[in-house]
């Protein structure tokens, strides 16, 4: 699959022509949907409209978010320029500026494009999906038949809709002193025009929603602590990393909420945390929290689902009536990022080809239903239902509601693509995936930990069918994004980092994630230890005085222990061993001794 492969489909809209009507009192919002899908509709009556109101703003305002690097235009400087007679050839710039308007701006737009909010009438209720142009935040409203609205008519089915400028300006005009109705028009007699809908922004939808299934740390917070962080945000900028929002959870004490770099700490109102064990979890990207904004002062209550280093982030808003569920990629630069941490979440082969299909069939039939319940029904085996519904969320054909934690059918498109198209990001990555495949092809030579400036990653990648052997090596900061990097290969040299990783670097950063996940696994055995031979942990405490880190390092032989209340300003005590056994001996000695001690493991943030 090419970086450019796209799914086409055709879409039917009208334009929106100010469907709002106002009579007295009355406010009745005509909604033009997809004409292709003309079964689907919907007349209901809001019973809050204000709720209804800043659920859709926000969902609008999550899909025109876009937080990548974009090129400044400096066609007004170039254009100084000219005018005071410098030698600058203005066909050059003019070529300079065709470039970058291709490659960032509405040329690329037009080319492909995700797709539209994905809107789904239910018996149990509608709902409205989003996903953000960039591909780091996922948005889904829910709201509840016959508690959030009253349905006159209904016609179950999934469908899409525009939120076009003028449409969410007739959005914002709802208003709670007026009864408020809702209706769903599909646009038949509009022109059909096609859509080219990328790939990759298919396969990172549905692994957002893969994600949401996996395990997860989850607690409560109250919305005025969200408001806190978000008014913080506002009133503070950070010009040093690490940009982070740490939650550090004891079990029995209140949820605390960290910014960094600054240290602001905000003790959560919601109650004490309910976990089994005390755990810390950074999560970035903390400003696309702000798209809850308008929400908070209708919810009552805030869940937080933290999935793990580098995975969605979850914070799921009960309203009452209604349900709002944002979720954030582990980084702003998912594009990249997402290789390594969604690589485990790729749908492997199913025994039964049926099985997929029949699940969906159940869903449509039976509504949503449990993991557990699914299950008992098929009586087939736990891993081959879990296996098949990633398949089907995948491709669209399925949707987990977190805040129920049911499965539920949703046909994203009417024909759905094959799980082959959007096994891989792109041909890169699937030539990354082949290069691990054989033994021995790709190898990491050296792993620095570079403290809060993040790791230093150096590997060799052997491309036995071009008879090649490439090195690369590169830094990823605290934030997951690649500040600096080096490659071999004839695409580095050719374009750097223009056209993104190269294949060995792929095949390098997949190689060190799964051997982390390894370690980690491996790390509460004996045997399991002796593979660890190079790893820092991070462990912290906090009390009325303040914050106490420490970074405890294994290298071979050496062992370094770093302290202090503040990762910039750290005192360090570093010992040499006589055999590598004495070291690792001696450093998980220290790590139990500062858990003793009642300090926090944070290293997985």
């Amino acid at each position: 699959m090419s970086p450019t492969a796209v799914k086409e489909l055709m879409v039917r809209y009208r334009p929106y022509d100010d469907g709002a009507a106002i009579d007295g009192d009355a406010f009745r919002l005509t909604v033009p949907t997809d004409g292709e899908r003309s079964s689907i509709a919907l007349d209901a009556k809001l019973a809050r409209p204000a709720v209804v109101r800043d659920g859709l703003l926000t969902v609008a305002e999550v899909m025109a978010s876009d937080l990548r690097f974009k090129a400044r235009d400096r066609s007004e400087y170039l254009a100084y320029l000219l005018r005071q007679g410098k030698t600058a050839n203005r066909d050059l710039w003019d070529a300079q500026k065709a470039f970058i308007e291709a490659k960032y701006g509405d040329a690329q737009i037009e080319e492909a494009t995700p797709l539209d909010p994905v809107l789904t009438v239910s018996p149990d209720g509608l709902s409205v999906e989003a996903f953000s142009a960039d591909e780091s935040s996922y948005a889904r409203l829910h709201l509840r038949a016959d508690e959030a609205y009253e349905a006159r008519a209904s016609s179950p089915g999934t469908t899409y809709l525009q939120l076009t400028p003028s449409l969410i300006r007739a959005i914002d005009g709802m208003r709670s002193y007026r009864a408020t109705s809702l209706a769903l028009a599909p646009s038949v007699a509009a022109e059909a025009s096609p859509r080219r809908v990328p790939f990759r922004w298919i396969r990172a939808f549905g692994q957002v929603q893969a994600a949401s299934t996996l395990p997860a740390t989850t607690f409560e917070v109250a919305p005025i602590d969200l408001y806190n962080v978000l008014l913080t945000l506002r009133e503070r900028r950070a010009r040093r990393s690490p940009r982070a929002l740490r939650y550090e959870l004891v079990p029995g004490e209140p949820p605390r909420l960290v910014l960094e770099p600054w240290d602001v700490v905000l003790t959560a109102t919601s109650g004490p945390y309910g976990g089994p064990r005390p755990v810390v979890v950074r999560t970035w990207g903390r400003k696309r929290l702000l798209t809850l904004s308008r929400l908070l002062p209708h919810a009552r209550r805030v869940t937080v689902h933290l999935v793990g280093a580098g995975l969605p982030a979850y914070y799921v808003l009960e309203t009452g009536d209604a349900t709002v569920t944002l979720a954030l990629s582990g980084w702003t630069d998912s594009g990249w990022a997402g290789i390594a941490t969604f690589d485990l979440l790729a749908a492997g082969p199913v025994d039964d080809e049926l099985l997929p299909r029949q699940l969906v069939k159940r869903l449509a039939d039976l509504g949503p239903m449990s993991f557990d319940a699914l299950v008992a029904d098929t009586g087939r085996p736990a891993a081959d239902v879990r296996t098949a519904l990633m398949i089907e969320l995948q491709r669209g054909n399925v949707l987990y509601d977190l805040s129920i934690q049911r499965f539920a059918a949703r046909g994203l498109f009417t024909n759905p693509p094959a799980i082959d198209q959007l096994r891989y990001r792109d041909d890169r990555e699937a030539a990354a995936h082949r290069l691990l495949e054989g033994d021995g092809q790709v190898r990491l030579t050296k792993v620095h930990d570079l403290g809060i400036d993040g790791v230093r990653i150096e590997g060799e990648a052997q491309d036995r069918a071009a008879h090649r052997t490439y090195r690369t090596s590169f830094t990823l900061d605290r934030e997951g994004r690649t500040v600096d990097a080096e490659c071999t290969s004839p695409q580095f040299r050719r374009a750097g980092l223009r056209e993104g990783p190269t294949v060995p670097m792929i095949a390098i950063r997949l190689l060190y994630a799964r051997q982390q996940a390894e370690l980690d696994r491996a790390r509460d055995s004996v045997e399991g230890r002796k593979l660890i031979r190079a790893e820092t942990r991070t462990f912290v405490r906090r009390d009325r005085w303040g914050a106490q880190t420490y970074r405890v390092s294994l290298d071979e032989r050496q062992v370094t222990v770093r302290w202090g209340p503040h990762p910039e300003a750290m005192r360090m005590q570093r010992t040499f061993f006589s055999t590598a056994d004495e070291a690792r001996t001696a450093y998980f000695g220290r790590l139990q001794e500062l858990a003793q001690r009642g300090f926090i493991d944070a290293s997985a943030g």
